[in-house]
């Protein structure tokens, strides 16, 4: 099935196959052995392709010439090279799946094993074509010996390596009876089949275990306990490698099969503890840990993991959070905060609503994302390393379809959140219930829930975006003006807090796209997420009469290619230049007289003006400009009313007024700081000096300006 989205039209099948790879293939960078790749490439059938194809007409030689001093073993083949001249003899040990390509795994006569992947051998069938066959064991089967010319070897996604044939004409298929290859031993012919026993299969996973291989060792552990059900080493063994993977779902339902066996494991219990934390289950968890911590006095490892959960429990429970050692660590793992304080929106589906009064800069959630992507880990598919034909929004749906595989458990928080595919009610709790992969439904949920990463408004020394899916935020509804919450990113967590006091019954909106976008902009974006929005600012723009939008258009293309380019240069701005500007800016203020703080255009107007005030001398005259713009429109364009505040605090530094400057000061740290740190009390001494400690990390500048005034 194909799915449009905004960028591209994306292969639904190839994201399950994605998801699929790589949920059976670990990001490991060294050669592979033939067991591995064996017990990887049995795992891809489930998300092969079962269509059928026209194939390419099979290339056989029975009369096959060739110089045998010019093949060449796989352990010869070097990444990015085609060995010209060369040919590969090759037999087929596994069955072939259509993923992105054909795909099958090899050995050469050395014992040599690597993935095959043959391009261009498939298409789809024309109406009453009937040379259509699927791709099975008809299709070079096992044990069918090839030579293939012209091959390359390439590192595709995450280090994996694949022979490459993109021809179908250099795969020769040669017949058993030729006599060329009759000098050839194959070694593996003479290695006997070794059975294993469960305690074999501990050794394996943790050799892999201890390569970071943990995909590879959960299979290895899982073989194990198939053999023995109840061996405990090997339930603790697979539940360590999940909390590797994150999987806590996992991890904990090992380690309770473990502790029915032998209810006194410490092993066991500590990995309980682990996971329970990992799900965000702290009470539970905090509880097993200490009594564990009591029975293992002095275990240094037990007392950090239990500290760690107590003060989660503790921000839990309090809403009170560490933001140092959140900057700190940036991809410290937390949990979703809930409250009595919010609560879903009678009759529409998704929203949020205050169920009691809520003060200003009250923290209302911490979410930890279900998944991101950040813009440096978007790959291209696991078979072709191009990058760039894989955005974030790709990436990250292949990445939760994953997950999804790997923990159904998490199918119904996904499947809960609104799609836009109108299904009735009885037909999503149908999806909800039966907790298995519904690609279109991921992707539509994706489509209107992501959120996009954006710290510019933070400096934390990286140019790192991407997007990711929170699953409680997603409940928020829009506003593109006038909204009552402030969200932001410290790396995948999501804070959300109110920016003023909200009344018992009032719903609780963030903004999706705010109003710096034209009006056109901003429907286009919402109609395609199905939102319509009913704010002050989209109603004012609906209303407007195309005459006064197409004044407005013709004043600021005044503004933009006559008065700007004269006043923004120093030494070159005349009074002339200023009355032409004063007269746009209160022309455009008319326009919008009945909302007078609507109208955003003629913010960097006034700031425009401000410069060529202070360009002539006249320094009081451009701080009464800037501050007649920051009582315009200070509760409704914060960010850019930020930059207004550094100016009047330069202004203010200049005439020497510092007191003056320091109220300033003290107005733009708290904007700063307060979304992130809470309520800033005055009548506190100390809160200057934390507030400052926080900037120092995300925005420096603030403290620099703090330094120059002297303040401690």
């Amino acid at each position: 099935m194909k799915y449009q989205t905004v960028t591209r039209t994306i292969d639904t099948l190839e994201i399950v196959q994605n998801a699929i790879l790589r949920s059976t293939v670990d990001n490991f960078s060294q050669r592979k052995s033939r067991e591995q790749l064996v017990d990887e490439h049995k795992r891809l059938d489930i998300s092969c392709d079962k269509n059928k194809y026209v194939v390419h007409n099979i290339n056989k030689q029975e009369n096959l010439t060739l110089n045998i001093q010019l093949r060449i073993s796989i352990s010869n083949l070097k990444v990015d090279n085609v060995p010209t001249g060369r040919f590969l003899l090759c037999r087929v040990i596994s069955k072939f799946v259509k993923l992105f390509s054909l795909l099958a795994l090899v050995e050469d006569p050395e014992g040599n094993v690597e993935r095959l992947a043959l391009y261009n051998w498939t298409n789809f069938p024309k109406e009453g074509q009937s040379n259509i066959k699927p791709i099975d064991q008809l299709f070079l089967p096992i044990g069918t010996l090839l030579v293939i010319k012209n091959i390359s070897y390439e590192v595709a996604t995450s280090n994996i390596t694949i022979i490459r044939s993109n021809n179908p004409d250099d795969v020769i298929v040669v017949d058993h009876n030729n006599k060329l290859f009759d000098d050839v031993k194959w070694s593996t012919n003479e290695k006997k089949v070794e059975i294993k026993n469960a305690n074999d299969f501990r050794r394996c996973g943790n050799d892999y275990f201890a390569s970071s291989n943990y995909i590879t060792a959960i299979d290895k552990y899982s073989n194990g306990i198939k053999l023995e059900p109840q061996n405990v080493t090997l339930l603790n063994n697979r539940a360590e490698a999940y909390l590797r993977l994150y999987q806590f779902h996992n991890a904990f339902k090992d380690t309770e099969i473990a502790l029915k066996y032998d209810p006194n494991n410490l092993k066991a219990a500590y990995r309980k503890g682990k996971a329970l934390c990992g799900l965000k289950h702290y009470k539970d968890a905090t509880n097993i840990l200490q009594n564990l911590y009591q029975r293992m006095k002095g275990n240094t490892s037990i007392k950090q993991i239990l500290e760690h959960t107590e003060m989660l429990s503790y921000e839990n429970k309090n809403g009170k959070y560490d933001y140092l050692r959140i900057v700190d660590e940036f991809y410290e793992r937390s949990k979703i905060k809930k409250d009595n304080k919010v609560d879903l929106v009678e009759g529409k589906g998704r929203g949020w609503i205050a169920k009691c009064d809520i003060p200003e800069c009250t923290l209302l959630m911490v979410s930890k994302a279900f998944k991101v992507v950040f813009s440096n880990e978007a790959f291209g598919t696991m078979i072709t390393n191009n990058k760039g034909a894989c955005s974030c929004a790709e990436e990250l749906t292949t990445c939760i379809t994953r997950k999804l595989f790997e923990e159904p458990y998490y199918c119904p928080e996904v499947y809960q959140l609104y799609d836009g595919l109108n299904l009735s009610r009885d037909e999503k709790n149908k999806i909800i219930g039966k907790s298995t992969i519904h690609i279109e439904f991921i992707i539509c949920a994706l489509v209107h829930n992501i959120f996009g990463l954006n710290y510019e408004k933070f400096n934390l020394n990286n140019e790192i975006t991407g997007l990711g899916l929170w699953i409680l935020p997603s409940f928020f509804n829009h506003a593109c003006i006038d909204e009552n919450t402030y969200s932001f990113h410290l790396g995948d967590l999501l804070f959300v807090r109110t920016n003023r006091p909200i009344s018992k019954g009032e719903e609780l909106v963030i903004n999706y796209r705010d109003a710096t976008f034209s009006y056109e902009e901003r429907l286009s974006y919402l109609e395609y997420i199905n939102v319509d929005c009913q704010c002050r600012m989209c109603k004012l723009e609906r209303s407007e009469s195309q005459e006064i939008k197409l004044r407005m258009a013709q004043l600021l293309k005044a503004y933009h290619e006559s008065i700007y380019p004269k006043v923004s240069k120093s030494h070159s701005v005349e009074l002339s230049h200023i009355k032409e500007l004063e007269n746009i800016i209160a022309e455009l203020r008319n326009l919008r007289k009945e909302h007078p703080d609507l109208g955003f255009n003629t913010i960097k107007l006034s700031k425009t003006l401000a410069f060529a005030y202070l360009e002539i001398g006249n320094n009081k005259k451009a701080l009464s400009i800037l501050k007649e713009a920051y009582d315009l429109y200070k509760s409704v364009r914060v960010s850019e009313i930020r930059i207004i505040i550094f100016d009047i605090i330069m202004i203010n530094s200049k005439l020497k007024l510092f007191e003056e400057a320091k109220k300033w000061f003290d107005i733009i740290l708290k904007i700063v700081v307060e979304p992130i740190m809470g309520k800033l009390e005055d009548d506190k001494p100390e809160w200057r000096k934390e507030a400052l400690l926080l900037t120092e990390k995300i925005l420096p500048k603030i403290n620099s300006i703090a330094e120059t005034l002297n303040i401690v």
